[in-house]
C-alpha cells in the first residue's frame, strides 16, 4: 500500500483542491503552516525514539556550530555595511537623491532612454538617496546575492538572539544528513525488514545509509521517486527541498503511532515573549502577518506551475510573469523562520533588525516584480486558455490574480511601518536599539527602490506614447532630453502672480528640460504614434516597432500603457520649455504652487506651476532642487553664456499670456545654440 496516497500533508504546498480563491485569500493561516513549528513537532516526535537521541543531540550541536559561524560572518558584514552607511550618508549630503556624482553627469542616473527602446531593456544605475539597498546591474546584483547566499550556512537568516543555541529547522537538517537516523526510523516501523546503522561521519557513509533508505522505502513502502527525495536533496540548503523530505518523514512516523506519538498529541503552544505589551503586540502581527505572506506566495506558486501544467504559459513565460518567484519563497521562509525564533524570547534580546542586515541584498531579488506587474495580470487574463481551464485552477480569475501578484510589493512598502513600530517600542538604551535603527533604514530604501522601479517603467512608457501625441516636436528629439523623471496637468501663471487665471498644461520634467504643451483638441489614433513628427531622430524607427510590445512580455502588452487622459488620449501641441541649466531657484509658495525663477543671457523671469495637492508639489520641488544643485556641482564656476553652450539644446522664455485663447499662449524665443523653436501659432 502506498503510505502517500490521499495523504494531504501539512508540511506541502497549499493544496489545489479549493472552492474559489476568496477562500485563500481569507484563509486563517497558523503557526502549523509554519516550517518552523512543523520541524518542532517533528523534532519532538523523533525524540519519543530513544535510539535516535545521541543523533538529535550530534544534530544540535552541528547546527549550534553553524550559527556561530554564520553570526561571525553577519557581525563583519554588518561593520562594513556601517562604514558603508557613513560613507554614503556623506555623499548623499553633498548629492541629489535622484542623481549620481557631479563627475558621472545627470545621465548616469539610468539608461530609460528613446535610443534604448529597441531592445527593450532597463538599466538602471544606483540611486545615491543614502540607502543601505541600491540597485546595480544585473552582473554585480548576481554577484551580492551569491555573497550573501554564502553567508546562509542555516535555515535562518541573521543573527539568532543570545539565548538561542540554533533553530529546529536547521536542527533536522543536519539529523537526516547524518544517514543512520533515517535507517533508525525505517526500522521502527518496519522492525521486519530492518537496516544495518552505520554511525559515521564519513560523507560516503552517510550517503550509504541515505541509499539504503529510499531503497527500502520504495521496496517496502511502494513510496515512488516522484514521492522521495534524492541523496543529494538531503544535502541540499532548500527549505523546498526540506519540506519534501519531512513530508516522507512525517509519512512514516504516522505509519507507526504507538512509537511516534500523533502531531496533534504533542502538546506545545506557540508563545510570543511578552505579548500583552505594546511591543509584543507589534511583533505578533509582523508573525502573523508574514506567516500568511509566505502562504500567499506559495498558492502563487502552485498556480504558476498549473500554468505550465495546462500548456497555458511556456517556461519562458513562467519566468517573465513571474520573476525569481521561487527564489523569493525560499528567502522568504528563512525569513519567517528567523522571525518565529526571535518571538520567543524577550524583548531586549530579539535582533530582528539582523534579520533585515543580512536580508539586504536578497531583497534585490524582488526588482522584476516591480516592473510589469500590470502586464504580467493582462497577459495571462488576455489568454483564451487561461479562461478555458478557470475552474481547474487555483486562481479562477484577473481580479484574484492581481490581488496575489500584488502582495511582494504591497508586503514590502510594509515592512518599513512594522519596523518603526518596533523601534518605537525599543528602549533608546537597548543593546540593539541602533540594530533596528539600521533595519528600518534598509526597509525604506528596499520600498523606495521598488516604487522607483515602478515608476521609471511607467514613465518609459509615458514617453514612448508621448512621441506619438505630439502633432510637431518641431526638430527637438526627444531620446536628448534624459530620462522623464515627472509628469502632470499643472496650471501655471507667469511673473509669480498665483491669482491670475491661467491655463493648464500638460508637462513633463525630464533630466535635461521641462517641456510644457497643450491639448490639441485631437485624438490619437488606436495605436498611440500616428500624427507624430519625429522628433526622435535614429530612434524614431525602432520606436515605431516596439511600442506596441511590452517592456517584458513581447505581445497583448499595448493596452497597459499607462494614458495621460481619461479615455481616448488628445493630440498635443509644443507650447514651452525651459532647459534646467538656466533655472536660478526653485521655491515653494503656499501648499500646492511652486515658483520657478530662469535666467538666459538676454533675459530672466520666473513662473509658477501650480499642483494640485502638497505632495506632487514637494516631488517636483526635491527633484528640481536636486537637478540645479547637480548643475551648480558642474557649472558654478562658468557664465551663463558657457553653461548655455554646453548643451545641445535651445532654451527659450516661457511667456503665458492668461487669456485662455489657444493662440495667445506663445512663446518667445530668446538665445539658440543649435536650432530656433518657431513660436507658436
Amino acid at each position: 500500500m502506498n503510505l502517500l496516497n490521499n495523504t494531504h500533508s501539512t508540511i506541502s504546498l497549499p493544496s489545489f483542491e479549493m472552492n474559489n480563491t476568496s477562500q485563500l485569500l481569507n484563509k486563517r493561516v497558523t503557526e502549523k503552516d509554519s516550517l518552523y513549528y512543523i520541524c518542532l513537532i517533528v523534532k519532538k516526535r523523533l525524540e519519543q525514539l530513544p535510539l535516535l537521541k545521541p543523533y538529535l543531540n550530534l544534530a544540535y550541536s552541528t547546527a549550534e556550530l553553524l550559527c556561530e559561524r554564520q553570526a561571525l560572518l553577519l557581525a563583519q558584514r554588518k561593520q562594513q555595511l556601517h562604514q558603508s552607511y557613513d560613507s554614503i550618508t556623506l555623499i548623499s549630503s553633498s548629492n541629489s537623491s535622484f542623481l549620481q556624482s557631479p563627475g558621472n553627469r545627470i545621465s548616469s542616473v539610468s539608461s530609460i532612454s528613446m535610443d534604448s527602446m529597441d531592445s527593450e531593456k532597463i538599466s538602471t544605475t544606483s540611486s545615491n538617496e543614502g540607502a543601505f539597498v541600491m540597485r546595480s546591474s544585473s552582473h554585480s546584483s548576481s554577484s551580492n546575492l551569491s555573497s550573501n547566499k554564502n553567508d546562509l550556512l542555516t535555515f535562518s537568516i541573521g543573527i539568532l538572539p543570545i539565548t538561542t543555541d540554533c533553530d529546529p529547522v536547521t536542527q533536522l537538517s543536519n539529523l537526516f544528513q547524518q544517514g543512520s537516523p533515517l535507517c533508525i526510523i525505517f526500522n521502527a516501523v518496519k522492525p521486519q525488514h530492518k537496516l544495518t546503522v552505520v554511525s559515521s561521519d564519513d560523507i560516503k557513509v552517510c550517503k550509504k545509509s541515505i541509499y539504503d533508505f529510499i531503497c527500502a522505502c520504495k521496496m517496502y513502502l511502494t513510496l515512488t521517486d516522484e514521492e522521495l527525495f534524492t541523496i543529494s536533496d538531503i544535502f541540499s540548503n532548500s527549505t523546498e527541498k526540506l519540506i519534501k523530505i519531512l513530508d516522507v518523514i512525517k509519512t512514516l512516523l504516522d505509519s507507526a503511532p504507538s512509537i511516534f506519538p500523533s502531531s496533534s498529541a504533542i502538546t506545545y503552544t506557540a508563545s510570543i515573549a511578552n505579548s500583552n505589551t505594546d511591543h509584543g503586540k507589534i511583533v505578533r502581527e509582523f508573525l502573523e502577518t508574514e506567516r500568511k505572506y509566505v502562504y500567499d506566495l506559495e498558492i502563487l506558486y502552485n498556480f504558476s506551475k498549473q500554468l505550465v501544467d495546462y500548456n497555458i504559459i511556456n517556461t519562458e513565460e513562467l519566468y517573465m510573469l513571474f520573476p525569481n518567484l521561487h527564489e523569493v519563497i525560499e528567502f522568504q521562509r528563512r525569513f519567517l523562520i528567523s522571525l518565529e525564533v526571535n518571538a520567543q524570547v524577550e524583548n531586549e534580546m530579539q535582533r530582528i533588525g539582523s534579520i533585515f542586515v543580512h536580508s539586504q541584498n536578497f531583497f534585490k531579488l524582488y526588482e522584476p516584480w516591480s516592473i510589469g506587474q500590470t502586464a504580467a495580470i493582462d497577459y495571462i487574463a488576455s489568454l483564451p486558455s487561461f479562461n478555458a481551464n478557470a475552474s481547474h485552477l487555483i486562481i479562477k480569475n484577473k481580479l484574484e490574480l492581481q490581488s496575489f501578484l500584488l502582495k511582494p510589493v504591497q508586503r514590502l512598502c510594509k515592512y518599513p511601518l512594522l519596523l518603526k513600530q518596533l523601534l518605537q517600542t525599543t528602549p533608546i538604551e537597548s543593546p540593539n536599539y541602533k540594530e533596528m535603527e539600521l533595519a528600518v533604514d534598509i526597509s525604506k530604501s528596499v520600498a523606495k527602490n521598488i516604487n522607483e522601479n515602478q515608476r521609471r517603467t511607467e514613465n518609459h512608457e509615458v514617453v514612448k506614447e508621448l512621441y506619438g501625441r505630439v502633432n510637431n516636436w518641431k526638430g527637438y528629439h526627444i531620446s536628448k532630453f534624459g530620462e522623464l523623471l515627472f509628469y502632470d496637468k499643472v496650471k501655471i501663471s507667469s511673473g509669480g502672480d498665483i491669482s491670475d487665471s491661467d491655463r493648464e498644461f500638460e508637462v513633463f520634467l525630464f533630466e535635461k528640460i521641462i517641456v510644457l504643451f497643450s491639448e490639441s483638441g485631437h485624438y490619437v489614433g488606436s495605436d498611440g504614434l500616428s500624427g507624430g513628427s519625429s522628433g526622435l531622430g535614429s530612434a524614431g524607427n525602432s520606436l515605431k516597432k516596439t511600442a506596441s510590445s511590452s517592456l517584458i512580455l513581447k505581445k497583448k502588452l499595448s493596452n497597459t500603457v499607462p494614458t495621460l487622459t481619461n479615455g481616448k488620449k488628445t493630440k498635443l501641441d509644443l507650447r514651452g520649455r525651459i532647459m534646467i541649466i538656466n533655472i536660478n531657484k526653485v521655491t515653494p509658495i503656499g501648499n500646492h504652487n511652486l515658483n520657478i525663477t530662469w535666467e538666459s543671457p538676454k533675459e530672466q523671469g520666473n513662473f509658477v506651476l501650480k499642483f494640485r495637492n502638497e505632495e506632487t508639489r514637494d516631488n517636483w520641488n526635491q527633484c528640481l532642487q536636486d537637478l540645479c544643485k547637480l548643475y551648480r556641482a558642474e557649472f558654478g564656476t562658468a557664465d551663463t553664456g558657457s553653461r548655455q553652450n554646453s548643451f545641445i539644446q535651445s532654451f527659450s522664455n516661457i511667456n503665458i499670456n492668461n487669456n485662455r485663447d489657444r493662440k495667445s499662449t506663445r512663446l518667445n524665443s530668446s538665445h539658440t545654440v543649435v536650432s530656433r523653436m518657431p513660436s507658436s501659432a
